[in-house]
């Protein structure tokens, strides 16, 4: 456990030091700053000088039955179980039902509270695997022939009462039936139906992304430092061999802008009734069988959503435009980067976007539209050519999105403007907020 709780430390004190546990030659410099910075560190990503790591055991459970659209889950705490003094979370009463638990149980509407019994115990419940979105299509599934979900489907987030100092060691079990096989975002470990889940970010950890269970085709490889694992079901018309041929070309290039790319990429996909987009979760994300790895008018949904998974961190609030238009630039940016795209190519997307975003008059919204996500493209688009031209040493939006990952910043308007200055080593007149559709006057972001 101790090499991921150093990667999480080193990849937010400074951009430089990222790539540090993937550089064996820099191993020995990179001990000697993190001993003075950090004397030791546990498993929740967060120095804790001197602290040992320890740890109790939570084994998170999901059986699966061909044909059936009812999971199977259970909770259960084994060793050191006196440690996890309290779990809640809030369910969908439409999907999750038959609560039952050793220890005891609280059911009050949409929320559950369970203490486990201190020498452990078990929580379990039933849920609807089939999910519609609104539109009407669904956005998890199960078949006679396999289930396609995320982990928060199964486990949502939850909250917990846990003795200080203590963490959780947990893995995820799966029950399938003969003839199924598994992706998740997560390494198999002694059996390949269970997954060790270790995020060096949280003291508690729970399953969590996409995952695909079933008679299913896969395609897996190495690249940029990124292990890839392309799934979907047998005769969905997925063509993982695209997909892996497009990231062969583009991946790189992100875990370059984005270094916070997880070490491993999982890539699920089904054709109807699934919903014809992609959605990213962590490490992993879900696209459609049937959608194009680049659309006609040169962007890329596959190569947006990819994007996110890299970027790691949500916006602040109300500035989920610089999320959305920081994907889907850089998705139009890689491809021409990459040859992918020629100039021309990218000049008339970035043109498009221009004319659908040029009558938005306020960024800031709780979620980004179409509309403001291309407004907020041609912003960022205008800053990177701006940065170019004036920055020392020509930087562009590169320095600045990884000097506000260096910053351990929210991707948000302030930091945003805290990067571009210290690229710029001076005011960026362009993000003033009188340049920026809707922003709130911050003393970071003046031209003076």
């Amino acid at each position: 456990m101790v090499k991921p709780c150093l990667y999480g430390v080193i990849r937010r004190y400074t951009p430089a030091m990222i790539d540090i546990l993937r550089s064996p030659r820099l191993l020995l410099p990179a001990a000697f700053v993190v001993l003075l910075v950090l004397p030791a560190c546990s498993s929740t990503g967060t120095p804790v000088p001197g602290a040992p790591v320890k740890s109790y055991e939570v084994i998170y459970t999901a059986r699966l039955a061909a044909g059936d659209p009812v999971a199977r889950v259970s909770i259960r705490t084994d060793r050191d179980a006196r440690r996890l003094r309290e779990l809640r979370f809030r369910f969908d009463p439409s999907r999750y039902s038959d609560f039952e638990a050793d220890g005891k149980l609280d059911i009050d509407e949409n929320e559950v509270t369970w203490r486990p019994p201190r020498n452990g115990g078990t929580l379990s419940y039933r849920v609807q695997v089939p999910h519609r979105r609104r539109n009407g299509a669904y956005d998890a599934m199960a078949t006679d022939d396999w289930a396609l979900f995320r982990g928060d489907d199964l486990f949502p987030p939850m909250r917990t009462s846990v003795t200080k100092g203590w963490v959780s060691e947990s893995r995820l079990e799966l029950e399938l039936p003969k003839g199924w096989s598994a992706v998740t975002p997560y390494l198999s470990g002694d059996d390949e139906l269970t997954f060790p889940i270790n995020n060096p970010a949280r003291a508690f950890d729970r399953p969590t992304g996409w995952m695909l269970a079933g008679k299913i085709g896969v395609r897996r490889g190495l690249i940029a430092g990124v292990r890839v694992a392309i799934a979907a079901p047998a005769e969905q018309g997925m063509r993982r061999m695209d997909v892996m041929a497009f990231l062969n070309w583009t991946l790189p290039r992100v875990v370059e802008v984005f270094p916070t790319m997880d070490a491993r990429l999982v890539i699920v996909g089904a054709g109807d009734p699934m919903w014809r987009g992609g959605l990213s979760g962590p490490g992993s994300m879900f696209m459609h069988a049937d959608r194009p790895l680049i659309s006609e008018n040169g962007t890329s949904s596959f190569l947006h959503e990819l994007i996110h998974i890299a970027m790691g961190a949500a916006g602040s609030e109300n500035d989920d435009w610089l999320v959305e238009g920081l994907a889907e630039y850089y998705s139009i940016r890689i491809l021409a980067g990459t040859g992918t795209l020629s100039e021309r190519r990218m000049e008339l997307a970035l043109a498009d976007l221009a004319t659908w975003g040029k009558d938005v008059d306020n960024l800031f919204l709780r979620q980004s539209t179409a509309e403001v996500t291309a407004r907020a493209v041609t912003l960022l688009a205008s800053l990177d050519a701006w940065l170019v031209e004036n920055a020392p040493r020509g930087a562009g939006l590169d320095a600045v999105v990884n000097r506000m990952i260096g910053n351990g910043a929210r991707y948000d308007y302030r930091a945003l403007c805290l990067a571009a200055h210290e690229v710029m080593r001076g005011p960026v007149p362009m993000l003033d907020a009188s340049q920026v559709p809707g922003a709130p006057a911050l003393p970071e972001c003046g031209s003076d």
